[in-house]
């Protein structure tokens, strides 16, 4: 996928100029604390995390693992990302679970695992064009399905946003959902905590199960 190539050179060198300016967990992302926030806790909704085997997908600085520390809640968290630089930092700031970050592209790498929940919180948001960035998206949500064992959630910029800017991709909610009920009928679409985001959360079983 030569355009992917492209998205992970431009995702690379985005991050790499923020990290340059700070290792703040929510400005490292491009966010205000505010929607950091918010976008975590809606995340947290997915179910009882304790001692579940957690994937955060994009982990970056590992921003929602402190974010569940603070909240005290105690989990085997695993992050995954395509930035070795912000792996770095995270490695660093989490010593002593320093192996739980890795290196792995979920869309283009084999992964030999199970998670309880896969969640991923704003990746993919940087705008390279429309198919590719759903192309990447969904490849991305079906790993996530895949290697989930209870289920998944991921926030996105949504395209009912009013106010919108050009580096930014804004996903159709429509789209996202048309993909996703191929294999999955126990789904929530939250589209209350921001104006300009939405997150789904997707469960393995569905309404038929006993």
């Amino acid at each position: 996928m030569e355009k992917y190539k492209k998205y992970k050179e431009k995702n690379n060198l985005f991050f790499d100029n923020l990290l340059a300016q700070t290792h703040d967990d929510h400005t490292v992302t491009g966010w205000s604390k505010s929607s950091h926030e918010k976008r975590m806790k809606k995340i947290m909704e997915i179910g009882d995390l304790e001692n579940k085997k957690l994937l955060d997908v994009g982990c970056g600085v590992g921003s929602f693992l402190s974010f569940c520390d603070f909240h005290n809640i105690s989990l085997d968290y695993h992050g995954f990302d395509i930035n070795q630089k912000m792996l770095n930092v995270a490695k660093s700031k989490f010593s002593s679970i320093a192996e739980k970050f890795r290196k792995v592209d979920i869309i283009e790498d084999e992964i030999d695992e199970l998670f309880d929940y896969c969640v991923s919180i704003g990746t993919l948001n940087l705008n390279l064009d429309e198919g590719t960035n759903y192309s990447m998206t969904f490849k991305m949500l079906d790993g996530m399905f895949k290697h989930s064992k209870l289920g998944i959630a991921f926030s996105m910029t949504s395209s009912f946003s009013k106010r919108k800017n050009s580096s930014t991709f804004y996903y159709d909610p429509n789209k996202i959902i048309k993909h996703i009920s191929k294999y999955c009928n126990n789904f929530k679409l939250d589209h209350s905590y921001l104006p300009h985001d939405f997150v789904i959360f997707c469960y393995k079983n569905d309404f038929y199960s006993s």
